[in-house]
């Protein structure tokens, strides 16, 4: 069965107060309105039922026998947890707090007519049920709403949620001083009964996700399982801990309250007493939750807030230590009573939503049980053990400071483990790609040599690369020359020639005639470098092949055998109109034996019509390190298959080439392709030059990509070497520049889309477009934020919270807000948290507050045309002349254009307003 979907009327006054309140949003409000109304149900039922046992049982027993009633109703609680009558235990999930709510009622009802015989036994009776149905009934609900909200939504919704379980104590108790005047407490009883049967309907306004129970097996709930799982992990035996603490002081003031007023207020006194203390305390605890639960969590942040309730209480046992009296004793009822259900509450339970729905369905309700009763239940016990040596207060107030003490200090302890949460939750959403491979042991390393004399040539060149890769090409023996495939034996030659071989010449020799003339190329380069001798050369220079004829002629010149022009003369047709593999040969021999004179020729290839040819003479390039290389390597940057070698190349020139790069990143009129990359090819420099380059670049005007790519090389340059210092004033002042930009991309934003809520004729195509750029334009100064907090912080966390923040999974943003709400510095921390929570909301705007200005969206417009951002200019211009906004067509005529397509749409936006003027004329 589907629960009907109620639709709210837009001006209902409730409905209107969570939005000023906690800006619950228009898909919030039927999840937000069914938890408020059960949560207000069920506290009202309960405070009538607590005004009812109290009364009861103080006219029956006395104030020392409480410890005896709080150790049952840890036992019973406990026990229903694991075992929850059965006639709820088939109730489909949808509907299970509408069950637990009549189940409540028929039980009440039940007491209250026992409560006809007036024995003493139905007092503590009433007594256990009222503390056990409060931690089962509370628990499932507040479950219930972890599952459903993420941590962002929870802490703008809970304080709302929460008041409605003041406001309903407040109801409650209201009822309780009323009735309690005019009627005997029992029937107080079933007022409760029949408060907790109309709640009954309120929970059907919960969509199923936010009734369903975690769907955990039975066997799962096992308690030495569960303990094990609480055990095992740090935040949640914190979290288990801090709540037992403050059940036990609570326990403790609850005591020390109930037992003052035993002795001073008389017995027939007691309903209408508890009933206006109750009412107080309740319309206290409202003005908190309403006007500052929320705030105080905003501000100090959900584990801070664990922290403020007990200092208080310390405070309160302390005075009432010192002094004594009901005055006191009231002063400290009224912390507990003002707080317990309202900062306290809201607090603890967003402790609970950063867990996983599996970890929190099998966890929380055990934690709150043996947290909140089994606390009690020690407090009991502590409280049997004094009364048993003194009847006075004071030692109970002395041991609520120790507790309360004690609680704080877990509290502050609990931050770390807090953050360590959401930073597992953001490891679940990165995922390594790269393998470090092991040290090679001698199983493996047999493995490998085994494979040399596979036929697959891809596994043996494979194995190569991987025993070079770990240091072991010594021990590849050189009989794999003999390997029938010439991949293979060309990948031998490079590897041996590079490891510093020379026991493998001998076969090279003989290679020098083998059919292949690339595997005869690459043994007679070999053999120039490794054991030069001018006869094998000079019959190399004669081979019908021409590659091992330009590879003979490299070397016989390497070697002094051949004077320059004899060289050339052999070369350059080779460069002029050789086929690719000829070049590839000639610029390979280059790299073997590098000749300066010959640097030319390598420079002339890098444009050649073969990919590898080009990548060849780049690589060429660094090896020969000719001066005259510089110009065409920085030009090689815009170019994606050089880009990586040119950069090797540059690096291998040293300062020279470090400052041709710094020439080109000032130099205005180079491609944009090349200034782009100019910034990555400082940083691969890896010196404290290039980060002092780079950040002298970081802030001011120009190209603002260019500045975003000087960021990002910064990023890697630290990520590679983090002991280079970057100047702090210069991250300081790109980062203020930063986020004043960011600041301006959201004004504007919301400038035009106030201005189309005012006129909808202006939401056209254009117009979605340009709010969409200025939203990812805001959204990218944001990621430069966290760049440049990674910069300046030295911490890669950021980048990960950055992550996080896009991340298709609601945990993973709110935990990533969460992080950086407490890591952030206090300076950025604010600005940079109202980027982000502008962006997080997404989609259309909320309707905000109008801008009074009606020029404002023209102004705006004006400011957008003006912008150097390319993108932005075209598209507000052409959205001004497709609305025909006549005043903005003195600042289409004095726009500059940027680029021939910037040009066509400023002038047709520009046609477009004069036609309308000539029109309109």
């Amino acid at each position: 069965m589907t629960t009907p979907r109620v639709r709210f009327p837009k001006r209902l006054p409730a409905i209107r107060l969570f939005s000023v309140v906690a800006r619950v949003r228009p898909d919030e409000r039927r999840q937000v309105a069914g938890a408020f109304l059960t949560l207000l149900g069920f506290m009202a039922g309960h405070a009538l039922l607590e005004t009812a046992r109290d009364a009861l049982f103080l006219s029956s027993w006395p104030a020392r026998s409480l410890p005896w009633l709080y150790l049952a109703i840890a036992l019973v609680a406990l026990t229903l947890t694991r075992r929850p009558p059965r006639v709820l235990e088939r109730v489909r999930t949808q509907h299970e707090l509408s069950a637990w709510l009549v189940f409540a009622a028929a039980v009440t009802a039940g007491f209250w007519a026992l409560a006809i015989t007036q024995g003493r036994w139905v007092a503590s009776a009433v007594y256990i049920w009222s503390g056990v149905l409060a931690t089962l009934l509370v628990v499932r609900f507040w479950t219930a709403l972890g599952n459903l909200f993420a941590l962002t939504q929870a802490k703008r919704l809970f304080a709302v949620i929460g008041s409605g379980s003041v406001a309903g104590a407040i109801l409650g108790s209201a009822a309780a001083r009323l009735l309690s005047a005019a009627l005997p407490a029992r029937h107080l009883v079933l007022a409760s009964a029949i408060v907790f049967l109309v709640s009954a309907l309120a929970p059907t306004l919960l969509t199923t996700p936010t009734a369903a129970r975690p769907a955990v097996a039975r066997d799962q709930w096992a308690l030495p399982d569960v303990a094990r799982l609480i055990w095992d992990r740090p935040y949640l035996r914190r979290v288990a801990l801090l709540i037992l603490l403050a059940a036990v002081t609570f326990t403790l003031v609850d005591y020390v309250f109930k037992s003052v007023v035993d002795r001073h207020v008389p017995v027939g006194e007691l309903g209408e007493f508890f009933a206006s203390v109750y009412l107080t305390l309740n319309l206290l605890s409202l003005v908190v939750q309403i006007g500052f639960t929320g705030w105080i969590v905003r501000r100090l942040g959900v584990n801070s807030v664990q922290a403020l309730v007990p200092a208080l209480l310390l405070l309160g046992a302390t005075g009432y230590a010192a002094l004594g009296g009901l005055a006191l004793a009231l002063v400290l009822k009224g912390v507990d009573g003002s707080l317990r259900y309202s900062l306290y509450r809201t607090g603890t339970e967003l402790l609970f939503v950063p867990m996983s729905e599996e970890v929190r369905g099998r966890a929380k309700a055990v934690i709150d049980v043996l947290g909140q009763r089994g606390g009690q239940a020690l407090g009991s016990l502590a409280l049997l053990a004094i009364l048993a040596v003194s009847r006075t207060e004071l030692p109970v107030a002395l041991l609520a400071v120790a507790t309360a003490a004690a609680w704080i200090l877990v509290a502050v302890g609990l931050r770390r483990h807090y953050l360590d949460v959401f930073r597992e939750t953001l490891r679940e959403d990165l995922s390594e790609t790269r393998i470090a491979f092991p040290a090679l042991d001698v199983a493996s390393l047999e493995t490998l040599l085994a494979t040399l004399n596979d036929r697959d040539d891809r596994k043996v060149v494979a194995a190569l690369d991987l025993l070079a890769e770990q240091g072991k090409i010594r021990v590849v023996p050189a009989l794999v020359l003999y390997h029938p495939s010439a991949r293979v034996v060309l990948r031998a030659l490079e590897l041996f020639l590079r490891g510093g071989r020379d026991d493998f010449l001998p076969i090279a020799d003989r290679l020098v005639t083998h059919d292949d003339p690339r595997v005869a190329a690459a043994a007679l380069r070999t053999l120039s470098v490794r054991s030069p001798r001018e006869d094998v050369l000079r019959r190399g220079l004669d081979h019908p092949a021409a590659e091992v004829a330009v590879t003979a002629a490299v070397g016989l010149a390497a070697g002094g055998w051949l004077d320059d022009a004899a060289v050339r003369a052999r070369l350059e047709p080779v460069v002029e109109t050789g086929p690719a593999g000829t070049r590839l040969a000639l610029l390979e021999a280059l790299r073997a034996q590098p000749i300066a004179t010959l640097a030319d020729l390598a420079i002339r290839l890098v444009d050649a019509p073969d990919r590898r040819v080009r990548i060849e003479a780049v690589r060429a390039m660094r090896d020969l390190r000719s001066p005259a290389s510089l110009a065409p390597l920085v030009a090689a940057l815009a170019r994606r298959e050089l880009r990586g070698e040119a950069r090797a190349a540059l690096v291998a020139m040293g300062p020279i080439a470090l400052a041709r790069l710094e020439d080109a990143l000032e130099d205005p009129g180079q491609p944009a392709g090349v200034r782009r990359h100019v910034p990555h090819a400082i940083a691969a420099f890896g010196t404290v030059e290039a980060g002092e380059l780079l950040a002298r670049h970081l802030i001011g005007g120009g190209d603002g990509l260019v500045r975003f790519q000087v960021l990002r090389a910064l990023g890697r340059l630290r990520s590679q070497h983090p002991g280079i210092p970057i100047d702090p004033v210069v991250l300081h002042r790109a980062m203020e520049q930063t986020l004043a930009l960011g600041f301006d991309f959201r004004r504007w934003r919301q400038a035009l889309e106030d201005g189309a809520r005012r006129e909808p004729a202006r939401t056209t195509v254009v117009h979605t477009l340009l709010v969409g750029l200025l939203r990812h334009k805001q959204g990218h100064s944001l990621e430069r934020v966290f760049r440049l907090l990674n910069l300046l912080l030295n911490d890669e966390e950021y980048a990960r919270i950055h992550h996080g923040l896009r991340s298709p999974r609601p945990a993973s943003r709110a935990g990533s807000r969460e992080l950086l709400e407490h890591l952030a510095p206090a300076t950025v921390r604010d600005p940079v948290l109202a980027l982000v929570d502008d962006l997080e909301d997404g989609g259309p705007a909320r309707p905000g507050p109008r801008v009074d200005d009606p020029e404002a969206f023209a102004t705006t417009l004006r400011q957008l045309i003006e912008s150097p951002i390319e993108s932005v200019s075209c598209l507000a211009a052409a959205h001004a002349g497709e609305l025909g906004l006549r005043s903005l067509a003195d600042v289409l005529a004095r726009r500059e254009s940027t680029s021939p397509q910037h040009r066509a749409v400023v002038e047709r936006a520009r046609h477009a307003l004069t036609v309308e003027r000539s029109s309109g004329a």
